[in-house]
């Protein structure tokens, strides 16, 4: 009897021990976690909208080897989503047109958030091409699939989350009463869209 309550009293000592211990490990991580999350904003702080809305990864490959090195990183994006891509891998000329739309409305985007949102440099530039790469990788899946099932995922991320990169970036005053829009009347995305002729100026030479 003796020796089963010793062996019950040293379990219990044990596991009073490796909660201790695991307590001490979860604050030894929580630090880590939390310097490296500062050190990340650091190091990104001239992309202060971007942190918490575009991953650490593309924030260095687009801020870096784009931005930083002085590659012209939107002329890279049209050709390596856009003009590249249209279209050995989906051989679909109706979803040509929509990513065709699309790349319009990334014009009329850029525009607008030039015009009528506050940024530090570059920082629409690098959320545009986060959204191009992680759009272009999904459009890898469609191969096999029919144009109606392609058509259904253009209406849901993360295709539809270039609505929301308005939101990351504050309002300038000139800003007008209502946000730029990406769905049409009848409630369609993308909708069409002429694109920015002085955007599409600067991207395409």
């Amino acid at each position: 009897m003796l020796y089963i309550l010793l062996i019950i009293i040293a379990i219990i000592l044990w596991k009073i021990y490796r909660q201790k211990e695991d307590e001490k490990e979860n604050i030894i991580n929580e630090k880590a976690e939390i310097e490296w999350e500062q050190n990340q904003k650091n190091k990104f702080k001239n992309y202060p909208n971007l942190i918490g809305n575009v991953d650490y990864t593309w924030l260095d490959l687009f801020g870096g080897l784009y931005v930083e090195k002085g590659l012209p990183h939107l002329n890279a994006a049209f050709m390596m989503y856009l003009k590249e891509s249209n279209n050995t891998e989906r051989d679909m000329i109706e979803v040509d047109h929509i990513f065709d739309s699309l790349w319009d409305l990334t014009e009329e985007l850029l525009e607008h958030l030039e015009q009528y949102h506050d940024s530090s440099k570059y920082e629409y530039e690098i959320a545009i091409l986060t959204y191009w790469q992680i759009i272009s990788e999904k459009a890898d899946t469609f191969k096999g699939k029919d144009f109606e099932t392609i058509k259904k995922i253009f209406q849901s991320s993360p295709f539809t989350d270039i609505q929301k990169i308005p939101s990351w970036f504050p309002q300038k005053t000139n800003h007008t009463n209502k946000e730029i829009t990406f769905v049409d009347k009848y409630g369609v995305f993308p909708r069409e869209s002429n694109g920015s002729v002085s955007i599409h100026k600067r991207i395409s030479v």
